[in-house]
């Protein structure tokens, strides 16, 4: 019984993994994708840290601070 269950859901945990997995690349490249998911997702505001840390491993610019760039 526990292994039909498991089969089951097998294929919406692997959508669920593949959408999040993307969404998050796209929010480390994009800052509108990520603006756009948190929109939709208020929890992905948790992801900053991890989404920061991979973009100083590729060496990318950091995030658009805006007009003002000293802190508030």
């Amino acid at each position: 019984m526990f292994e039909m269950i498991a089969r089951a859901f097998r294929p919406l945990l692997t959508i669920l993994v593949t959408v999040a997995g993307l969404a998050f690349i796209a929010s480390v490249f994009s800052p509108a994708a990520r603006e756009a998911i948190e929109g939709a997702v208020p929890l992905w505001e948790e992801t900053r840290p991890a989404e920061d840390t991979v973009r100083e491993w590729l060496g990318l610019p950091d995030r658009d601070r805006g007009l003002w760039p000293f802190g508030d």
